[in-house]
């Protein structure tokens, strides 16, 4: 690895700086906030938008004069006040604020927004920073605004792109891929035998069409390789094509394919199964066009099999884990090396693991000293919404002291994270992509989330109807003296009447009275049997209705059906859709 860059400051101005008086008007949240997204006045609207819009320019250092936490960096993570700062205290701070000032590297330009009682506070900038290059926004608030809104769109600068997505900003989703595909047509249980159907499999960008895909690209592990699932796990990696890989997925040119090295599956393991130079040259021959460098992921604990053959838990020690660690960034800078040296044809992504907030951002900066234009922050899954927005937060903040001198500024992946509470916020500040399979997987893992109304604002439960050949279902079936053939009959009125299911209340009756005797009796495991209300939630709703895509549209209530992967998956495909085109796209 590189030595850790030196802490001397530059004397050559470069980056810029815009300082902003706090707001009387905040979001009316509990909790900690970025102060960029706490305060809710006209300027923070403002600001808010432009970053929507562009991303963070390089450079761009923002710091808020703040009544009660004096003056701090904008994605500081703080809680809710009433507390004014008048002109006396403005005075009092102006020490300390100017002190504050004086510890950040001169600026190329300086934009001050600030009220009349807050000028205080920074009397004698002049003295820290040449004259010359300090913008003060005059008039009333809009004149102002306006002025600011000039200022940051003159900002020179963009964010690194990926392979064919042009240079303004992306917030790009990646869709996971393990065999997630469905059998197509689609045939239910009650229609005739076709002896002259014939299937394929289709995966979801097959069933939305190449304009109404909902995600920008596939994230492909490399370990499908050695786990046996998955289609780089029947391609042949001596005689493959780099094209093979996007033929046998059928993925359409507009969409990136993504690789990976698929961390969590050997977890357990003491080192990753392949090196950093041997997965540069995987990635080059199955024709990815974007590549994440090899990891490990810290964990506190991991399963593994003790001398009898049982899996049993193993914490990992402290220095265990920084191993970990530090081999994910020597792995990081030998991926980089092998890519160079060979001209691989991919963009390369830097992965960081971390312990804590301190340790990824140690590793932004030397990733970024190693060359990457591309980081990605792995190890956030197990960890909770408080701590990763601390851990996003504090990496904005070294990137944008970082990319000072830069044209571009650097490229955020987060690795497997969806957290709907705190998602908005990954985007303001600064996440170019992130991937996850949650949508997909809640349409099977959950009781009472399995299908996303077209609003993309509520969650509904599937209705139950389990294969009458389940094994607890027919184990319970028998302690209750139901006979095989009872049982069959009983799974077949349901599937009748969902079949005939349109809405009125005699068809909705018939539904829930067949469903709710057939359904409980697949006892699962720490999961509630109960599922009456939910039923008939869903039934009265008709959520499917109001669903312009593709697969509510073709299988229609089946679509809420809890049976078998063919629904189920497509229901997960739905999910998905919602997510990408109404949650991230407001579409």
């Amino acid at each position: 690895m590189p030595p850790r860059r030196s802490n001397l400051r530059s004397n050559r101005p470069a980056g810029h700086l815009l300082l902003l008086g706090c707001s009387d008007r905040k979001r009316d949240v509990k909790g900690q906030l970025p102060a960029l997204d706490l305060y809710d006045g006209v300027n923070f609207r403002v600001l808010r938008s432009f970053l929507h819009e562009r991303s963070w320019p390089p450079g761009l250092c923002i710091k808020i004069l703040s009544a009660k936490y004096g003056l701090l960096d904008a994605t500081e993570l703080i809680e809710t006040y009433d507390q004014r700062l008048d002109e006396a205290t403005a005075r009092e701070k102006n020490r300390e604020v100017l002190k504050a000032l004086d510890a950040l590297d001169r600026p190329s330009s300086i934009f001050v927004n600030l009220g009349l009682d807050y000028l205080p506070a920074i009397k004698g900038i002049e003295d820290l920073f040449e004259k010359q290059r300090i913008i003060h926004a005059e008039g009333g608030i809009g004149s102002k605004m306006a002025h600011m809104k000039r200022w940051l769109n003159a900002l020179p600068g963009t964010t690194a792109t990926l392979p064919g997505k042009r240079s303004s900003p992306s917030y790009l989703y990646f869709f996971p891929d393990w065999d997630d595909y469905v059998t197509e047509p689609f045939v239910h249980e009650t229609a005739e035998a076709d002896p002259q159907l014939e299937t394929t499999k289709r995966y979801a960008h097959e069933i939305f069409g190449a304009n109404d895909v909902p995600y920008d690209g596939m994230l492909v592990s490399l370990a499908q390789i050695y786990t046996g699932k998955g289609t780089l796990s029947r391609l042949d990696e001596k005689k493959v094509k780099r094209t093979d890989l996007r033929k046998a997925m059928r993925v359409p040119k507009r969409l990136l394919l993504f690789g990976d090295c698929g961390a969590f599956s050997y977890v357990s393991e003491d080192a990753p199964p392949f090196t950093a130079e041997e997965a540069a040259r995987l990635y080059h021959r199955f024709g990815f066009d974007v590549a994440a460098s090899v990891d490990h992921i810290p964990l506190p604990e991991i399963v593994v099999e003790n001398k009898k053959g049982e899996l049993e838990k193993r914490v990992l020690t402290d220095m265990e884990r920084r191993q970990r660690m530090e081999l994910t960034a020597i792995n990081a800078e030998r991926f980089l090396a092998a890519r160079r040296k060979h001209r691989h044809q991919f963009t390369p992504i830097g992965v960081i693991q971390g312990l804590d907030t301190k340790s990824y951002v140690g590793y932004v900066h030397d990733y970024i000293d190693m060359g990457y234009q591309h980081i990605a922050l792995g190890g956030l899954v197990p960890k909770p919404d408080s701590e990763i927005l601390k851990i996003c937060c504090a990496v904005r903040e070294a990137i944008q002291t970082r990319t000072r001198t830069e044209k571009e500024n650097v490229w955020l992946h987060l690795f497997g994270i969806l957290r709907p509470k705190i998602q908005p916020m990954f985007r303001l500040l600064g996440v170019s992509s992130f991937d996850s399979a949650s949508y997909l997987r809640k349409a099977w893992l959950r009781s009472d989330q399995n299908y996303l109304a077209a609003d993309g604002k509520r969650w509904y439960s599937a209705i139950r109807v389990p294969l009458s050949s389940t094994k607890r279902l027919v184990e319970t079936a028998k302690e209750q003296n139901i006979s095989e053939e009872e049982l069959r009959a009983m799974e077949l009125r349901c599937l009748v009447g969902l079949n005939n299911f349109t809405g009125n209340k005699q068809t909705h009756q018939e539904v829930v009275e067949a469903v709710n005797e057939y359904g409980p009796l697949l006892k699962r495991r720490g999961e509630d049997n109960h599922f009456f209300e939910k039923h008939d939630a869903v039934l009265t709703d008709r959520p499917w209705e109001k669903c312009r895509c593709p697969v509510c549209r073709e299988i229609g209530v089946d679509v809420v059906v809890f049976r078998g992967t063919g629904r189920n998956k497509r229901r997960g495909f739905h999910n998905t859709w919602v997510l990408y085109h109404k949650i991230l796209h407001g579409k």
